[in-house]
């Protein structure tokens, strides 16, 4: 199955939102050396930090949607029956956001900030076309994800991640319109 989701979710509100808590409040401190570097690209304190918010929310944001469809489309193959509905706890993963400091070809520095996903997700209106047990195309569906999104810092196997968001609807889509494959 080679799948491919156009036009992502991008810039989810509540992302946006615990990203700024994040890096403005709760853990500022993990943030302050990828800050220090962008400061010296030339973009001011205020402007790197917006720069910073806004590259973390994006690739999250992203990642979120990009993984949920992906898990989700691949749990339903090989399904016999598919409901009209359908509803599961999609298992976690654990998108992650790479900065990287260069100078020509030489990586000068390099952080990487994980982050936990768990999800519910739902499935409305479904009808999707199957051949030999695979997924070949989906004619019609929204799919909905109700999502815990937790900040590990940069140990993905941190055992108590702050949590940002807490079973809240992040991802709406109409999937005929964003899957090809």
């Amino acid at each position: 199955m080679n799948l491919v989701l156009n036009n992502p979710v991008e810039n989810i509100k509540e992302i946006d939102e615990a990203v700024n808590g994040l890096v403005n409040n709760s853990h500022k401190d993990d943030f302050r050396e990828i800050g220090i570097w962008m400061v010296k690209t030339g973009l001011g304190e205020k402007g790197a930090r917006e720069k910073l918010i806004n590259e973390l929310s994006t690739r999250i944001s992203r990642e979120l949607s990009n993984g949920l469809v992906q898990v989700t489309i691949q749990d339903l193959e090989g399904e016999r029956e598919i409901k009209a509905r359908y509803e599961q706890q999609a298992p976690e993963f654990f998108p992650h956001v790479d900065f990287v400091v260069k100078s020509g070809p030489f990586d000068i520095w390099k952080t990487t900030y994980w982050f936990r996903v768990n999800s519910r997700v739902t499935l409305e209106n479904l009808a999707i076309t199957m051949k030999k047990n695979e997924i070949t195309a989906i004619k019609s569906g929204n799919m909905q994800a109700f999502v815990t999104l937790s900040y590990c810092g940069h140990n993905r196997e941190n055992p108590s991640p702050f949590t940002l968001i807490k079973n809240k609807k992040v991802v709406d889509l109409d999937l005929a319109k964003v899957v090809t494959f």
